[in-house]
């Protein structure tokens, strides 16, 4: 029965991944952005890195950090917070629930198409961009990949479910888009544009303990200085916020379809 159900769900996530094979052209507007913003910040770097390393970060290594955080964020972005938001206020959820799947993890498998060329792509374009600016990754290798995949992959899953928590929350909250723009600028400024250890010590303490950084600092992170000290610190805590981020969607999913008013026709 399990089985026969992620069949279900690999059949959607296939088919998604053929749709954005072939309608790939707005990817080269979006390859367009990412290597302005990559190149922008490296200029920006270039002129502070004059002094020498900063907070441990030499200057390639920092090049790369955000080479990966930007890809990161162009990679996972999935669009499912204003597709579940106005689902709810449209009332359009309720004929998507009589599909015979799961209505969070229909869209998760239909998103999941996407992500994966997405993740390519970018992953291609970020280490040809990397090579070209300021040569190899110093300290990378083949022992890197695999937590490098399971943090990116846990880093999607928070993301993902996260957004997927603040959506539902239009079930309760008229206007919600609030809260999505608090969640995404905190994931911004706690690690995407700069490292967690660039913070005052202060922050950085709550910083760690929060699950803004998780989502860009910890795969970065690992990429540019792994060692397996790092990895014991961060990929429990990835896992344990997108534990909590699964288990609070699931929540309010369920309560919201209980008291589910199609209210848009």
């Amino acid at each position: 029965m399990v089985i026969r159900r992620l069949r279900k769900y690999a059949v959607i996530a296939r088919v998604s991944l053929t749709n954005a094979i072939t309608y790939r052209s707005s990817l080269f507007m979006r390859f367009a952005f990412y290597a302005m913003f990559v190149y922008i910040f490296m200029g920006l770097w270039g002129a502070i890195y004059r002094e020498g390393s900063v907070n441990g970060y030499t200057y390639a290594q920092m090049v790369w950090y955000l080479a990966m955080t930007e890809g990161i964020a162009f990679a996972l972005g999935t669009g499912i917070f204003g597709e579940m938001n106005d689902a709810v206020k449209t009332g359009s959820i309720a004929y998507q629930l009589c599909r015979p799947t799961r209505y969070v993890f229909y869209q998760l498998a239909s998103a999941l198409g996407q992500v994966l060329l997405n993740t390519l792509l970018f992953g291609a374009l970020a280490a040809a961009l990397g090579l070209l600016f300021v040569g190899p990754l110093p300290g990378f290798g083949p022992r890197v990949i695999p937590p490098l995949i399971l943090s990116i992959a846990l880093s999607f899953i928070q993301n993902y479910f996260t957004l997927t928590l603040l959506a539902l929350s239009s079930f309760v909250i008229e206007d919600n888009t609030a809260l999505f723009l608090i969640y995404q600028k905190l994931c911004f400024m706690l690690g995407m544009f700069l490292p967690v250890e660039f913070l005052p010590e202060a922050i950085q303490r709550v910083a760690r303990n929060l699950p803004f950084s998780y989502v860009y600092w910890a795969p970065a992170k690992i990429f540019v200085s792994y060692t397996p000290e790092l990895f014991r610190q961060v990929i429990p805590r990835q896992a344990m916020w997108a534990a909590s981020a699964v288990a609070l969607a699931m929540l309010a999913y369920n309560a919201g379809v209980k008291r589910l008013q199609a209210n848009g026709g």
